[in-house]
């Protein structure tokens, strides 16, 4: 059986050219989007040149913050080794300004102060949920829209003819052709994470 990987949240969002993508970069609302998107799912953007990356709360958590000492300029990490190579700094002293036992070191403070682990070596990562896949068949899920009832359908046309519906219509809402037909959607798996995937 062939198996398809669903694109995460952080996928679409980060992906130039998605409906999410342009939302979130591409018109006057774009940072009201991003600050509301930030509200539902957490992490924050990051600007890259002229665009906005989001960093998911679990990359955020793993990372690590630091902030010039004169500027108040935040600036977020994922490699510690890099970035302190990269300031002239050491990957020791760094951990002395996140864990608070030094307050400034080269310019540099922390932005928020972390617990010292009472054992050696490092905090354990938040780890990220799995891809999910979906299993391709000729199955086709669509959505009540009145009632969020999920309907699974293996005969599209069998399905119209007992049910007083147009298997023309459905066919039109299963590839994306037609937004609904009497209040049947197909099924979205992301339509639960807020009004980001429409175009209002």
């Amino acid at each position: 059986m062939e198996y398809h990987e669903i694109k995460s949240l952080e996928q679409i969002v980060n992906t130039r050219g998605s409906k999410l993508w342009i939302k979130m970069n591409d018109n006057s609302k774009a940072a009201n989007q991003r600050n509301a998107f930030i509200a539902q799912h957490g992490g924050f953007f990051k600007q890259n040149g002229r665009s906005w990356q989001w960093i998911p709360p679990e990359d955020e958590k793993n990372g690590y913050w630091l902030k010039r000492a004169d500027t108040g300029e935040k600036t977020f990490f994922t490699n510690m080794a890099e970035f302190a190579k990269a300031q002239g700094m050491t990957s020791g002293k760094i951990c002395e300004l996140l864990n608070g036992t030094r307050k400034t070191y080269k310019g540099w403070t922390a932005v928020e102060v972390r617990a010292t682990k009472a054992t050696e070596g490092a905090h354990f990562k938040v780890k990220k949920a799995l891809p999910q896949k979906i299993a391709i068949t000729k199955q086709v899920v669509f959505q009540d829209m009145n009632t969020k009832q999920l309907i699974v359908v293996d005969n599209v046309r069998e399905f119209a003819k007992n049910n007083n519906l147009s298997s023309k219509a459905l066919y039109r809402v299963s590839n994306g052709r037609a937004k609904s037909h009497k209040n049947l959607i197909l099924y979205n798996p992301f339509s639960n994470k807020g009004d980001f995937n429409s175009d209002k």
